[in-house]
């Protein structure tokens, strides 16, 4: 009867020695991701100007600190239900940075001060959210609208919006989930919106509405 072939058989040393190189190839390797950016899943950090700061004296690579202040700005979103109407904008913003950093289409130092911007930016609607006592997404509708060229053409305080979404939210306090409840908010909102052309007022409500129903 022929015999099967199985193959060379290992001593334990050989075995030993493969096991151990294994070891130190894995070891080199994430090493080196660390020091070209490649190991950024590690490191979590707050998406503030102070942490921003102090990254930029920090050792590693540009990419790996905009990612880990992105994955920062994620992380706020997934624990602050409340805050993620206004943050949501900047995460898209700040990701389209990290994007054009590993394309290749910015530098590094360009990408910090862009979110340095962005830092500044959430630190300023932070403050101003405690200015106006709003609520969360009665903030976020004023927050989005503030800078609205329609309505400072007609001269419509988007503070007055957030105000007048503040009080419909609770007259519909679940027009999120319910069609005729969101229904009825829209078309309160088109109110105090009437100075403005139908294109202008339609654009605004819609933009209030989503950030209602997020």
């Amino acid at each position: 009867m022929l015999s099967q072939s199985v193959g060379p058989t290992r001593c334990p040393d050989q075995v030993g020695f493969i096991a151990d190189l294994a070891y130190k190839t894995r070891q080199l390797v994430e090493q080196n991701a660390m020091q070209e950016g490649l190991g950024r899943l590690t490191k979590s950090v707050t998406f503030d100007l102070k942490t921003l700061e102090a990254l930029r004296s920090d050792k590693g690579s540009d990419e790996g600190k905009v990612f880990n202040l992105v994955r920062g700005l994620q992380k706020e979103i997934d624990d602050n239900a409340d805050a993620a109407p206004v943050l949501q904008s900047l995460k898209g913003r700040a990701e389209r940075i990290l994007k054009d950093l590993e394309n290749r289409n910015t530098t590094g130092l360009a990408a910090m001060d862009l979110l340095a911007a962005l830092a500044a930016e959430k630190d300023a609607a932070a403050k101003a959210a405690k200015e106006t006592g709003l609520s969360p997404k009665a903030f976020a509708v004023f927050w989005a609208l503030r800078a609205e060229p329609a309505l400072k053409d007609a001269a419509i305080d988007p503070l007055n919006i957030a105000k007048e979404t503040e009080k419909l939210l609770v007259r519909f306090p679940n027009a999120r989930v319910n069609a005729d409840e969101q229904r009825q908010l829209r078309a309160a909102l088109y109110r105090p919106l009437l100075g403005l052309g139908k294109e202008e007022r339609t654009k605004i409500v819609d933009l209030a509405a989503e950030i209602v129903s997020q």
